[in-house]
Protein backbone atom coordinates (compact mmCIF):
# COMPACT_ATOMS: atom_id res chain seq x y z
CA UNK A 1 0.00 0.00 0.00
CA UNK A 2 1.27 3.66 -1.57
CA UNK A 3 1.03 6.17 1.69
CA UNK A 4 -0.76 9.14 0.50
CA UNK A 5 1.51 12.27 -0.02
CA UNK A 6 1.39 14.27 2.88
CA UNK A 7 -0.05 17.78 1.24
CA UNK A 8 -3.16 15.92 -0.43
CA UNK A 9 -3.91 14.33 3.21
CA UNK A 10 -3.47 17.86 4.86
CA UNK A 11 -5.39 18.89 2.21
CA UNK A 12 -8.42 16.08 2.66
CA UNK A 13 -8.39 16.18 6.28
CA UNK A 14 -7.57 19.55 7.94
CA UNK A 15 -10.52 20.65 8.20
CA UNK A 16 -11.89 17.69 10.00
CA UNK A 17 -9.11 17.69 12.46
CA UNK A 18 -9.81 21.51 13.08
CA UNK A 19 -13.25 20.72 13.82
CA UNK A 20 -12.26 18.04 16.41
CA UNK A 21 -9.72 19.98 18.08
CA UNK A 22 -12.12 22.85 18.64
CA UNK A 23 -14.67 20.33 20.29
CA UNK A 24 -11.98 19.21 22.73
CA UNK A 25 -10.96 22.63 23.35
CA UNK A 26 -14.70 23.68 23.82
CA UNK A 27 -14.82 20.49 26.28
CA UNK A 28 -12.05 21.20 28.05
CA UNK A 29 -13.69 24.63 28.49
CA UNK A 30 -16.70 23.43 30.01
CA UNK A 31 -14.45 21.31 32.54
CA UNK A 32 -12.82 24.31 33.56
CA UNK A 33 -15.91 26.33 33.80
CA UNK A 34 -17.94 24.16 35.67
CA UNK A 35 -18.53 23.57 39.22
CA UNK A 36 -16.44 20.79 41.66
CA UNK A 37 -13.26 19.55 40.67
CA UNK A 38 -11.93 17.12 38.21
CA UNK A 39 -8.40 17.00 39.20
CA UNK A 40 -8.56 13.63 40.65
CA UNK A 41 -10.98 11.79 37.72
CA UNK A 42 -9.06 9.54 35.54
CA UNK A 43 -10.71 10.66 32.32
CA UNK A 44 -9.46 13.99 32.82
CA UNK A 45 -5.90 12.68 32.95
CA UNK A 46 -6.39 10.44 30.03
CA UNK A 47 -7.89 13.49 28.18
CA UNK A 48 -4.21 14.74 28.77
CA UNK A 49 -2.04 11.95 28.60
CA UNK A 50 -3.95 11.47 24.82
CA UNK A 51 -3.19 15.12 24.19
CA UNK A 52 0.38 15.00 24.92
CA UNK A 53 0.70 11.92 23.01
CA UNK A 54 -1.05 13.74 19.89
CA UNK A 55 2.62 15.96 20.33
CA UNK A 56 4.68 13.42 19.64
CA UNK A 57 6.44 13.11 16.32
CA UNK A 58 6.86 9.10 16.12
CA UNK A 59 4.59 7.76 13.93
CA UNK A 60 1.22 5.07 15.98
CA UNK A 61 -0.19 8.11 18.00
CA UNK A 62 -3.46 6.77 17.15
CA UNK A 63 -2.68 3.55 18.71
CA UNK A 64 -1.52 5.04 21.51
CA UNK A 65 -3.98 7.14 22.20
CA UNK A 66 -6.38 4.15 21.59
CA UNK A 67 -4.36 2.47 23.97
CA UNK A 68 -4.62 5.15 26.76
CA UNK A 69 -8.50 4.87 26.55
CA UNK A 70 -8.61 1.36 26.53
CA UNK A 71 -8.81 -1.41 29.18
CA UNK A 72 -6.12 -3.75 29.62
CA UNK A 73 -6.90 -7.32 28.47
CA UNK A 74 -8.14 -9.55 31.29
CA UNK A 75 -8.45 -13.46 30.45
CA UNK A 76 -11.12 -13.97 32.99
CA UNK A 77 -13.81 -11.51 30.79
CA UNK A 78 -16.80 -12.98 30.44
CA UNK A 79 -17.82 -14.42 26.94
CA UNK A 80 -20.75 -12.75 25.40
CA UNK A 81 -23.81 -14.71 25.10
CA UNK A 82 -25.69 -14.51 21.92
CA UNK A 83 -29.43 -12.79 22.32
CA UNK A 84 -32.14 -14.97 21.68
Amino acid sequence: MTPMPAPRALDMFFLEARSKLLDVAATLDRLDRGTGSTTADSRVEKIRQALLTLLETEPGRAERVQRIFSLNYDPDWPVPQPRL
